[in-house]
């Protein structure tokens, strides 16, 4: 039953499923606060939990900040740190510390029924016990299109391919590293705090095998 539950969330999104691929369910509850610092300077604030292996345990942590500029209404600059703790059963503790810069910009006219927005991320990587710098960039697409009628509701499609952009000694390899895509729907529950859940499909490229990661994604999004 979980094998066909998988399959089918999958399926949704147009994503084939080896019967040799590793599979797990999670969930991912996500917690951001954004606003303005002073005129255009702006701040971020994330708090990101992992339960992993079936949804059963914290296996990863993730706190991210970082401040920048208000360029436009919708067009912004960030740069920050981001600290990861990662819990794996199979193997040791690791702890992440990442510098990251970020560029939105929007990709569809002002007041579209259907809003498209590209964010591009760059991540330096550094993890404690290892020498080296793993660069990896990030480009996400996103579409948020306005349901029909008197609902405020609206309807979220994107997705992110991850490229590393070296090789280091503590396990980045050079090339594609992962994609996550995601389908839900944005939920304004009030004009300072969205919600949005939905699915997250997580394809991780590994010399081992892709492995397959179906996570219940939740976003509360809160702007001061």
């Amino acid at each position: 039953m979980k094998r066909l539950l998988l399959t089918v969330a999958a399926s949704t999104l147009g994503l084939s499923v080896p019967a040799h691929a590793e599979h797990d369910a999670q969930a991912w509850p996500v917690v951001i606060v954004q606003g303005k610092i002073k005129d255009d300077a702006i701040f971020w604030l994330e708090a990101q939990p992992r339960i992993t292996d079936d949804a059963q345990r914290l296996g990863q942590l993730l706190i991210r900040t970082a401040i920048g500029v208000q360029l436009g209404k919708r067009t912004s600059v960030l740069s920050g740190y981001a600290f990861i703790r990662t819990d794996p059963i199979d193997r040791p503790l690791a702890h992440e510390h990442r510098l990251w810069q970020q560029l939105l910009l929007p990709l569809s006219k002002p007041g579209a029924r259907l809003t498209v927005t590209a964010r591009t991320r760059l991540e330096e990587r550094f993890v404690e016990g290892f020498d080296g710098v793993g660069w990896r960039l990030r480009q996400q697409v996103r579409l948020q299109h306005k349901l029909p009628g008197q609902s405020k509701l609206s309807a979220v499609l994107w997705s992110e391919p991850f490229y590393n952009m070296n090789t280091t000694d503590w396990g980045q390899r050079a090339g594609w590293d992962q994609v996550r895509t995601f389908a839900g729907v944005s939920i304004p529950l009030s004009k300072k705090v969205t919600l949005e859940p939905g699915y997250l499909n997580q394809t991780v490229l590994r010399a081992a095998g892709t492995r397959y990661n179906h996570i219940a994604n939740v976003w509360l999004v809160v702007r001061l």
